[in-house]
């Protein structure tokens, strides 16, 4: 099993999920391209326009708000089919060389995992294309712009996936430990089931364990983002500032600044969710491992 497995088995959910997603970001662009229009036609005093588009902006919000609840819906739709087809696989599976802690944190955790993973990577994806369209804006706007903000994208594109990968020994260190804790828990059940005294510090240890490395994990992955997100906000001040110089040269309009800052903004939006993606990944890499080592375990009894 893998990622383009469980996709072809939700081709209506991921398509309509694809198509919601294309419709929300694309209004997320054209909403503040509005708005800078009409910042423009106000410093013109062209005021009889500015009532045209006023109205158009209050449309394509509502369109906007509508979008939401169908990509909120079709989110919900597309998750629970993944997470019913990995259920059905796990149940399926022969568990006698597995323990009960991987067990119950596979059919939970890392089920929930993978298809928290797969529905938020429609939108992402199409967050990948905004890139693009804000690129091709601001090279239309000024060159300069266009080649820092590719430049610095690019660095700190690297810098989040480079860094990412080299957490991936710390997930997988935490999910062990989460095991271990489960299955702690699950003794615990017995011993109080049983009405006995619960003696040994197993339980506090492991949790102290899974902890510790959770936040590790968790500390270092975040990081890693704020690094790339200060970056990139620096840039954007610095070329804010160039764009002011611009339109004292009357070679920009007021509007077109406003229009770089929300797309920036945008951009930093976008930085953020290559940063969870890079340590998402790392995190539905070990929870696909965990699913087939059932099947392996399976295949070599």
């Amino acid at each position: 099993m893998n990622l383009f497995t469980i996709l072809k088995k939700t081709k209506v959910e991921f398509t309509f999920k694809l198509v919601t997603s294309i419709v929300l970001r694309g209004l997320l662009l054209v909403i503040p391209y509005y708005w800078s229009n009409l910042i423009n036609l106000v410093t013109e005093e062209k005021y009889s326009v500015v009532s045209k588009l006023i109205i158009i902006i209050l449309i394509l919000s509502l369109l906007y708000y509508v979008w939401c609840y169908l990509n909120q819906k079709s989110w919900y739709n597309f998750y629970n089919k993944i997470y019913l087809e990995l259920t059905n696989f796990v149940m399926n599976a022969n568990l006698k060389n597995v323990t009960i802690g991987e067990y119950t944190n596979i059919i939970n955790n890392d089920v929930d995992i993978i298809g928290t993973f797969l529905g938020n990577g429609v939108t992402r994806f199409v967050q990948i294309i905004e890139f693009l369209v804000i690129y091709i804006y601001f090279f239309n706007v000024n060159k300069y712009i266009f080649l820092v903000t590719v430049i610095i994208s690019l660095l700190m594109a690297y810098v989040i996936f480079f860094l990412g990968s080299k957490i991936q020994k710390d997930n997988q260190s935490r999910k062990e430990n989460l095991d271990i804790k489960t299955m702690n828990i699950h003794n615990i059940f017995d011993i109080l089931k049983k009405n006995k005294e619960i003696k040994d510090g197993k339980f506090i240890e492991s949790t102290k364990t899974y902890l510790k490395s959770n936040a590790k994990f968790n500390v270092f992955a975040n990081g890693i983002i704020y690094l790339s997100l200060f970056i990139i906000e620096l840039f954007r001040y610095l070329i804010i500032i160039y764009a002011i110089y611009l339109v004292s040269k009357g070679r920009m309009e007021i509007g077109t600044i406003i229009l770089i800052y929300t797309y920036y903004a945008k951009i930093l939006t976008n930085f953020e969710v290559l940063g969870t993606i890079s340590a998402d990944y790392q995190s539905v890499k070990v929870s696909i491992n965990r699913l087939m080592s059932i099947k392996n375990k399976e295949d070599t009894k």
